[in-house]
């Protein structure tokens, strides 16, 4: 039990370190691309796009093959080699003084950032039928930890060097490395092993299979514009911030933390009080929807900077959303088809991830062009706004459907 509960704790702080990596670098992302590229705060932008939708890029590809890796040659590899590439990608990061260096580092790092699956894998192999539900839930909690750790971290010590979080970064990735080295055991029994196949290297396979689905085509269609308007958030708030508050990394840490920290209060607390589980999933989704749609309009128009401490916290409700959402699209099918469910969920995240920092700095620059003509940097909040009001009735209709196909099936049950 001691050796399985170390284990936990090892797994914790990977992911802790994956999602904290990702965040970390946020609130430099002005500083590190003006000074490297001698760009504008709006072309900094559109490379910081790049940067992030490479990082995504990666993770998209890579995740299924780490994840068939993992089953087929066990946990603990995959899972050291990942580590290591994340402290090279740090590495590389801090010493970069070209562009196409921070790209190749963005790349690396997500490759790395594919292990999440394979965090859960171990888990799963180690884990009690009791005990599942609780270390997921670890996991869950680290992802939480990541977002509030990682860009707070990042503007405390880019107020002191902007290059010093990625050391940072790279001392921590090295450690648990170590750590994992010589107190992480093997989960996975050769005996469950299975063999990798020229077919886990598709990582397109998941998310087609979402097309068989008839009844959730809608869903899904809903699941992807959700995702591309709540992007929104990590692709320009640093460039943003910098643009309209002229904020420098520490504000913008502490700003993405807030968020980060009401995020894991609404995920954590408010989604299970009584009276919110009583207004059932469509009022939840349509309550998300408004919230999430005023804030973004908010956001796209204030000018003072007391407005985004106070749009937060609305902002955050629309957190309800996805694991709303989550539960209602589980319900609709068969418990053989849930690991396939989340696993075309996943995809449909990773690819937002990719276009939507690409399209959201590409507005950001159209909206700061010229101050005199067109002058609205806040233009790729409102697009994620148009975005989220747009689906409203689709996406509520289509529910209110399954749901009367669903009571229908279990009348004739």
């Amino acid at each position: 039990m001691f050796k399985a509960n170390k284990a936990v704790i090892f797994i914790f702080v990977t992911v802790v370190l994956d999602i904290s990596g990702l965040m970390i670098i946020f609130p430099i992302m002005p500083d590190i691309l003006r000074s490297v590229g001698k760009l504008s705060i709006s072309d900094a932008a559109i490379w910081g796009g790049i940067l992030y939708a490479s990082y995504a890029l990666m993770q998209f590809l890579f995740s299924p093959i780490i994840g068939n890796l993992s089953d087929s040659y066990g946990r603990r590899p995959v899972i050291l080699v990942a580590l290591g590439l994340m402290a090279l990608d740090y590495l590389i990061l801090g010493f970069a003084s070209f562009l196409w260096v921070f790209i190749i580092g963005r790349m690396i790092g997500g490759i790395a950032g594919g292990t999440v699956p394979t965090a859960f894998a171990y888990l799963a192999d180690i884990s009690t039928p009791e005990d599942k539900a609780k270390n997921f839930g670890l996991v869950g909690a680290a992802f939480g930890v990541g977002f509030v750790f990682g860009p707070f971290m990042g503007g405390i010590l880019g107020e002191i060097d902007f290059r010093l979080p990625f050391f940072f970064s790279a001392a921590l990735s090295f450690l648990t490395f170590l750590l994992c080295l010589f107190h992480l055991p093997e989960s996975l029994d050769p005996a469950n092993r299975r063999k990798f196949k020229k077919k886990d290297l598709n990582p397109f396979a998941t998310l087609i299979k979402a097309f068989f689905f008839r009844d959730l085509r809608i869903l899904f269609l809903c699941f992807f514009i959700i995702s591309l308007a709540h992007w929104v958030y990590p692709a320009i708030w640093s460039f943003w911030s910098k643009e309209v508050f002229n904020w420098g990394p520490g504000l913008i840490g502490v700003s993405l933390a807030c968020y980060g920290l009401g995020v894991a209060f609404v995920q954590g607390f408010v989604i299970r009080m009584k009276f919110v589980t009583r207004l059932g999933p469509k009022r939840i989704i349509f309550l998300s929807l408004v919230t999430g749609s005023v804030a973004l309009t908010g956001f796209g128009f204030a000018n003072m900077a007391w407005m985004v401490f106070a749009l937060i916290p609305i902002a955050v409700m629309s957190e309800l959303m996805n694991p709303t959402l989550d539960s209602f699209v589980s319900n609709q099918i068969s418990d053989s088809e849930q690991g396939l469910l989340q696993g075309i969920l996943s995809s449909i995240n990773a690819i937002t991830s990719v276009i939507s920092p690409l399209v959201m700095t590409l507005l950001f620059k159209l909206g700061t062009l010229s101050a005199e003509k067109f002058y609205i940097p806040g233009i790729p909040f409102l697009f994620a706004a148009f975005l989220l009001i747009v689906i409203i009735y689709p996406l509520l209709k289509s529910m209110k459907s399954l749901e009367k196909k669903l009571v229908f099936r279990q009348k004739l049950i």
